[in-house]
C-alpha cells in the first residue's frame, strides 16, 4: 500500500470550488466595502484594508474543511482567477495575492496541526496565520506597484489589515465552524472547547456572531448586486445624469472629431502608470452637452462595481486634463492633475448634483 497523501474526495473538489468561486465573486463587494470606509473616512485608501481579512475568511474555511497539504494555496489560487475574471481593478496581481495568502494560511495548517495528520489544533495559530496572510496584500502590491506613500502609513495599513484577519478571516471563520459543528451540518473532533447544547435556542444564542457574520456577508453582498452595482452596463457608455436639462447615454464616437490628447501619469497608493498619452472627451465638454443646471456645484463619477468619485463641478468645468478615454476594458476617467485613486476605471455613470 502507498504511503503517499490520498489524492482529494469529489466531495472535496467541490467543496473547494464552491468556496472559492464565492470567494472571488464577493471580492468586488469586499472592495466596495472598503471604498465606503476611504470615502466615510475622507482618505484615498488605506482605511478600507479594515475589511481585507474578508478575503481570506474563504481560503481558512477551504483548508481546515479539507485538512490537506496544499490545498490553501490551490484554493486560493482558484479564487484569484475567479476575482480577476469577474473585474478586479488590479489586473493579474490580484492572482498572486490570492496566491500568497494561501501560501501563509497552508504554512498556518502545517504549523498548528490536524487532527487528522496527528496534531493539534491552536486557534491562536490559526488567527495569526490568517493576520499575517491578509496583511500580505499590502506588501504584494508594493512591490508590484511604485508608490510615493511614506512607509510609516504603509506599515500603519498592514497592521490595520493583520487585525482584520485575526477577527475575519480567524475568529470569525472559527465561529462560523463551530456554528456548523453545533448544528450538526458538519462535524469536526477538534472542536471541543465548549459544551454542546442540543436547544435550537442555545445553539442561536451562543454562535450569534457567526449567524450575524453570514447575514452580513449575504445580505450585504445582495444589496452590492441589486442596488450598487452595474455589471450587465454597456463599457463602452456612461449615462450622464442628475442636475441636467439633457441628460443622455454618452457614447464617444458621438463626439468624433472633438478628442484631444493628453500626457498624464497615474500615481496612486498601489498603482503606478508611467507617463502616456490618453485620448478622450473633456467632461466639460460632455457636462456642457448634457445642460448642466445653474444650482449645481458637484460631479459624482461612478464606475460599473460602485467605486465613486467626487469633484467640485466648476473646477471640472474648466480643466482641460480631465476626459472620458476608451480602453480595453471600457471607459476610463484621466483625471490628470488628480491622485491616481480619482482616475476611475469603467465608469458608467456621470452625475451631477
Amino acid at each position: 500500500m502507498s504511503d503517499k497523501e490520498p489524492l482529494l474526495a469529489t466531495r472535496d473538489i467541490i467543496t473547494v470550488a464552491i468556496l472559492a468561486s464565492l470567494g472571488g465573486a464577493l471580492s468586488t463587494f469586499v472592495g466596495y466595502l472598503g471604498n465606503l470606509i476611504n470615502l466615510s473616512l475622507g482618505v484615498p485608501f488605506g482605511a478600507g484594508q479594515f475589511m481585507a481579512g474578508l478575503h481570506v475568511f474563504w481560503i481558512v474555511l477551504m483548508r481546515v474543511l479539507v485538512p490537506k497539504k496544499g490545498v490553501g494555496t490551490a484554493g486560493a489560487l482558484l479564487k484569484g482567477v475567479v476575482e480577476l475574471f469577474t473585474g478586479s481593478t488590479h489586473g493579474i496581481v490580484i492572482v498572486i495575492v490570492s496566491i500568497t495568502q494561501g501560501l501563509l494560511i497552508d504554512a498556518a495548517a502545517t504549523i498548528g496541526g490536524s487532527p487528522k495528520d496527528g496534531g493539534t489544533i491552536s486557534k491562536l495559530t490559526w488567527w495569526l496565520g490568517a493576520g499575517i496572510s491578509s496583511s500580505s496584500n499590502v506588501i504584494v502590491f508594493q512591490l508590484f506597484y511604485f508608490s510615493a506613500v511614506p512607509l510609516v502609513y504603509i506599515a500603519l495599513i498592514a497592521v490595520l489589515a493583520f487585525c482584520s484577519g485575526v477577527i475575519f478571516s480567524g475568529y470569525f471563520a472559527w465561529e462560523t465552524l463551530e456554528f456548523l459543528n453545533d448544528t450538526g451540518v458538519m462535524s469536526y473532533d477538534f472542536i471541543t472547547s465548549r459544551p454542546h447544547e442540543q436547544t435550537r435556542s442555545g445553539i442561536a444564542k451562543r454562535n450569534l456572531p457567526a449567524i450575524a457574520f453570514v447575514m452580513f456577508l449575504v445580505l450585504g453582498s445582495t444589496y452590492y448586486v441589486v442596488a450598487v452595482a452595474n455589471t450587465f452596463a454597456n463599457p463602452y457608455s456612461c449615462d450622464v445624469v442628475g442636475k441636467a436639462n439633457n441628460p443622455y447615454v454618452f457614447y464617444p464616437s458621438s463626439f468624433a472629431g472633438q478628442e484631444i490628447t493628453i500626457e498624464a501619469e497615474l500615481i496612486g497608493a498601489y498603482i503606478h502608470i508611467p507617463p502616456k498619452n490618453y485620448t478622450g472627451i473633456l467632461v466639460s465638454t460632455i457636462l456642457v452637452a448634457a445642460d448642466v443646471q445653474q444650482d449645481a456645484t458637484g460631479l459624482r463619477v461612478v464606475a460599473r462595481d460602485g467605486y465613486t468619485a467626487l469633484f467640485d463641478l466648476a473646477t471640472v468645468m474648466s480643466d482641460s486634463r480631465f476626459l472620458l478615454a476608451e480602453a480595453e476594458d471600457g471607459l476610463w476617467l484621466i483625471a490628470g492633475d488628480y491622485d491616481g485613486s480619482l482616475w476611475v476605471k469603467m465608469v458608467t455613470r456621470l452625475e451631477v448634483y
